[in-house]
């Protein structure tokens, strides 16, 4: 061996036991890091797939409980045939069961595990309630077994309670696998510590061990620790990583694993960023429009309120609701639904308003957050005002959705806000009443909120609370209103109800009627009122001073067209043993909105019992004429509407004598409500009318006072 080979060997032997074993180590450590990166991505590939899933079914169970509910309502309205609803219902049920799958299967997921095993099982059991009573509700509808609204409410509370239950682990779903990537990540950072510490020691080695050789390993170590220092660095962008792919290429052995091993974590880095995005995106953005959801506008709003209290100006909330969207959804199906939301959300976002927010709370509900609009209120509100007209004319304008065009009408409601008396909650309860109220007043209005709204609006959610104790605190009463013939003598009665609260005294049926038609409470108060009734028909019925009397009883549209009032009323008859030719159902002319041909039927056989029929309130609504010669009706009932101003509008005069005159055309007895003095009574005698009701004969009074009022002599027709 030559001198200088052995004095070369030498000097590197020393060097190359050093060197080879750091450069060992450091290819260990790179492996562990691989490893971990492995290991951090798949945890965090799990995490985000529990989410997605829980985000999925979410929205499945969202647009099942819809169709259930329209479902059940398609069932009232369009009676479906018993064949029709099992399909439906069955298809429901296995959707359902699905859903309960998915559930089942999120419930085994490590990151719902890690959170709280309690947090699984009640998951499961929420959803097993609503199901269950889903299934009540479907079972109860499809065989005509009691009233599937009961059911269905409950399950509607437990779809409440599931889905705000679901929210919320969600929510900590999120926030927990934030913690997982966050833990994940820490012993990453730690590793890429150890790592860089082994390479800056191995730098030191190898400067010490020779010059010629230092300089070379000392380089390629450099861009190994810029390359770990910058995947440190969790907020920085990711660099280049030209410098190390041309080391792996160009190199073999252990550089090449080094920088492959670099590459890889890199490429988990990128992974784990774009994965924190993503979550970020299913926790703070709708999935269908990509807007914010209300999770994020709340933070928005909150934000809003800060900084207008700040500056001393007026923000405003804008709440949108779509008046026909559901009609349209229906009729043409929830792609063509979802695809009109989408449009909807791009129009709203094409509008870009300076300091707007724009938003979707969920189903057709949207909401726009306006900072910084005035120092004033007034002109706060005309700003407002006028945004809001402008989206309004944006959305007005037709849609073309698979061929068709598709026209939307929005209510809006809008809360001002700048001061500290305002809070996130409130302001939605303020543009939800508001909201609220421009539905009422009609499609396309806008409404700003007002304290009285809200004050009406928790009166109305009392009043509902209390109706339904009514009943059984027996607080409910019928009057009575004398009806007379032509001579003045008493030949029937209409029943009134009247309620007696507790706190408030009489409370008008123009206030609690229309809610007990809305709540659905019209069902069970009606069926009171109509066997209360044919109770009083026993006891007139066994008078011989009263047994000629009819008594009228109002029937509600909406119970009228129950599959099981002509059964109901039947039953009523049969347990009271009222003579079913003194029972008058007076309709009103929205009832005759339907199929023309089932209330045809449902009057015929109510009929061949003796029951007669009425129709209310006639010329206020817009029945046909064709249906009013087919329907099967004893009387019609002219609207004190048109009596009132008798003596002294002509219009009045000639729309009473017309109906005088076509009652009689058609053979139908018209009877005259609202009759208040003897001018009414003597014009509507003159024309021939049969029957009158109203203040000038009796007052809605108690049955004994009105049988008395009765058996008094009738008034002179002077």
């Amino acid at each position: 061996m030559k001198s200088t080979q052995s004095l070369l060997m030498v000097f590197l032997l020393p060097i190359l036991m050093v060197v080879l074993p750091a450069l060992l180590m450091l290819t260990i450590a790179m492996k562990v890091l691989e490893e971990q990166s492995q290991q951090s991505n798949l945890l965090q590939t799990n995490d985000l797939d529990t989410l997605v899933q829980m985000a999925t079914f979410d929205r499945q169970l969202s647009d099942l409980h819809q169709r259930i509910t329209a479902l059940l309502i398609d069932t009232e309205v369009t009676k479906l045939s018993t064949s029709q609803r099992y399909t439906a219902y069955s298809q429901i049920a296995q959707e359902l069961n699905q859903i309960g799958q998915s559930v089942d299967t999120l419930a085994t997921s490590p990151l719902l595990i890690d959170l709280s095993q309690d947090s699984t099982a009640a998951l499961q059991s929420a959803f097993r309630q609503y199901q269950r009573f889903v299934s009540m509700a479907n079972e109860s509808a499809a065989r005509e077994l009691g009233d599937p609204a009961l059911f269905l409410k409950e399950a509607q509370n437990h779809f409440n309670t599931f889905t705000l239950f679901s929210q919320q682990i969600f929510e900590a779903l999120t926030l927990r696998a934030k913690e997982r990537h966050d833990l994940s990540f820490d012993a990453l950072t730690r590793s890429h510590s150890t790592t860089i510490w082994l390479g800056i020691a191995m730098m030191g080695v190898l400067i010490s061990a020779a010059f010629f050789a230092s300089w070379r390993i000392n380089k390629r170590l450099m861009v190994v620790g810029d390359a770990i220092l910058s995947l440190s660095k969790r907020r920085q962008p990711l660099p280049d990583f030209h410098a190390i792919e041309q080391m792996r290429q160009q190199h073999s052995g252990p550089l090449k694993r080094i920088a492959t091993a670099l590459i890889a974590l890199k490429d988990s880095e990128q992974q784990r960023r774009e994965a924190e995005q993503k979550i970020h995106r299913l926790a703070y953005y709708d999935t269908l429009t990509k807007l914010p959801n209300w999770r994020l506008m709340k933070e928005h709003l909150q934000h809003s309120l800060d900084t207008n209290q700040q500056a001393s100006t007026f923000g405003a909330l804008v709440y949108l609701g779509m008046d026909n969207f559901k009609r349209i959804n229906d009729s043409s199906g929830h792609r063509v639904g979802d695809n009109l939301l989408k449009l909807i959300a791009q129009r709203l976002t094409d509008l870009q308003v300076e300091g707007a927010t724009i938003g979707r709370l969920g189903g057709d509900e949207f909401m726009v957050i306006l900072d910084g609009l005035a120092g004033e209120h007034l002109k706060a509100a005309e700003k407002a005002e006028a945004l809001a007209e402008q989206i309004q004319h944006k959305l007005n304008q037709p849609f073309q959705l698979e061929g068709q065009e598709h026209f939307l009408s929005l209510s809006m409601g809008i809360a001002l806000f700048n001061g500290p008396e305002h809070t996130v909650d409130n302001l939605f309860q303020y543009t939800n009443a508001a909201v609220h109220l421009a539905q009422k007043s009609g499609p396309n209005n806008i409404r700003f909120y007002d304290p009285k709204v809200q004050a009406d609006l928790e009166a109305r959610i009392e009043l509902e609370h209390d109706m339904r104790l009514a009943i059984e605190r027996d607080e409910f009463i019928l009057v009575y209103q004398m009806q007379v013939d032509s001579l003045g003598r008493a030949i029937g009665a209409e029943a009134l109800i009247r309620w007696q609260h507790p706190r408030h005294g009489f409370v008008s049926p123009g206030t609690f009627i229309p809610l007990a038609e809305e709540t659905g409470l019209i069902m069970p108060i009606g069926n009171w009122v109509l066997e209360t009734a044919c109770e009083q028909l026993v006891i007139w019925a066994n008078d011989e001073n009263t047994q000629h009397l009819t008594l009228a009883v109002n029937v509600s549209a909406k119970q009228f067209q129950q599959p099981d009032f002509v059964d109901t009323v039947c039953g009523v008859l049969t347990k009271s043993g009222a003579p079913a030719h003194r029972l008058k159902l007076e309709l009103t002319e929205s009832t005759m909105i339907g199929e023309i041909d089932d209330i045809i039927a449902r009057m015929h056989r109510l009929k061949a019992l003796g029951v007669s029929f009425s129709l209310d309130d006639f010329g206020t609504g817009y029945s046909s004429l064709q249906y009013l010669k087919r329907l099967p009706l004893d009387q019609i009932k002219i609207d004190q509407s048109f009596v009132r101003n008798l003596h002294k509008d002509t219009d009045d005069k000639a729309i009473v004598q017309t109906i005088i005159a076509m009652g009689r055309s058609l053979g139908l007895q018209v009877i005259a409500e609202g009759v208040e003095n003897q001018e009414h009574w003597r014009h509507l005698n003159e024309h021939q009318c049969h029957a009158f009701q109203g203040y000038y004969f009796c007052k809605p009074v108690s049955a004994a006072e009105m049988i008395q009022r009765s058996l008094a002599a009738p008034p002179m027709l002077a």
